[in-house]
């Protein structure tokens, strides 16, 4: 079942995600390191909105999501081995200054996002959706 995750980056100065961990989504139990992934952030919602930033299946340290299973991932209540799919998204810094801000380049910018899975031999769903605020920060 999808939820409704609202994000807020401080900065569209620096990356979001990746590396950092600081986007890291842990699907506990199920293995989804195969699955095909999208995510798409746009000004708008609804079947007209054209995507500013698109991000689909890439490598660890690129732009886009990967996806890795830990079969000895230990559930945080529980205790048991559980085993767990890390969704690891990133959106690089140049793309995130490459956004059209809008007449007010010291106000947040505010895009709408969902990200889809479709597991091997599944249909795909909705993840998450929400909203994605970026605030433009100060400068490198």
């Amino acid at each position: 079942m999808a939820f409704e995750l609202n994000i807020f980056h401080p900065s569209k100065r620096v990356p979001w995600g990746g590396a950092s961990a600081n986007a890291d989504l842990v699907l506990v139990g199920t293995d989804w390191s195969a699955a095909a992934f999208s995510m798409s952030f746009a000004a708008t919602q609804g079947g007209t909105a054209i995507a500013d930033i698109q991000l689909a299946n890439a490598a660890a340290g690129s732009q886009g999501i990967s996806a890795s299973y830990d079969a000895s991932y230990v559930h945080p209540e529980t205790g048991a081995v559980v085993g767990a799919t890390t969704i690891r998204p990133q959106i690089d810094e140049a793309s995130l200054e490459a956004l059209v801000w809008g007449s007010d380049p010291t106000a947040n910018l505010v895009l709408h996002y969902d990200l889809l899975v479709t597991p091997v031999g599944g249909v795909q769903q909705v993840f998450c959706y929400g909203t994605f605020t970026i605030q433009p920060g100060i400068g490198d």
